[in-house]
């Protein structure tokens, strides 16, 4: 008689848990109440909005305690980033373009992905040397203080562990 209650209960134990993957995975992992949690967590999955990136700007200068002064710094040198980076944002469209094809080609060719790779390399080159500026003139406007406290949150920082070492 336990016998038969334990594997009675351990089917509907193994019932419910598929039951309630299967869920989840039509909901695409969001959980049940969809509303509440994208009411809460807009702009934070995929992609940011520009309200979130101002969020971000905004905790980052709180927990840096910055200065009006380099608050204004620091807009100055995104601003400047961002002028920079929209007119190589224009030259990599024909990139991303031409990349998807080549990942929609039913085979992968190794040698076409190399070489339109290094079609762009120069652009890409640039892109990451405005980006390298940019966090370079961030620091240089951070007291030491604030650069070791910006460090040791970028160590702690889950989503930043690669720039770490």
């Amino acid at each position: 008689m336990k016998s038969k209650r334990s594997v009675l209960l351990a089917s509907a134990l193994l019932t419910l848990s598929l039951a309630s993957t299967a869920a989840l995975a039509i909901n695409n992992g969001n959980g049940v109440n969809n509303d509440r949690h994208d009411a809460k967590h807009t702009g934070h999955h995929q992609y940011k909005s520009k309200r979130g990136m101002k969020g971000d700007f905004k905790r980052m200068a709180k927990y840096l305690a910055l200065t009006e002064e380099q608050r204004e710094q620091a807009k100055a040198i995104n601003k400047t980033a961002k002028t920079s980076h929209s007119v190589l944002k224009e030259s990599m469209q024909g990139f991303h373009q031409q990349r998807k094809a080549l990942l929609m080609e039913e085979h992968f060719n190794e040698q076409a992905f190399i070489d339109l790779q290094s079609q762009y390399q120069d652009i890409i080159a640039q892109k990451a040397l405005i980006k390298a500026k940019k966090e370079h003139s961030f620091m240089m406007i951070l007291t030491d203080v604030q650069k070791e406290k910006m460090q040791s949150h970028q160590k702690h920082d889950g989503r930043r562990k690669h720039h770490a070492e």
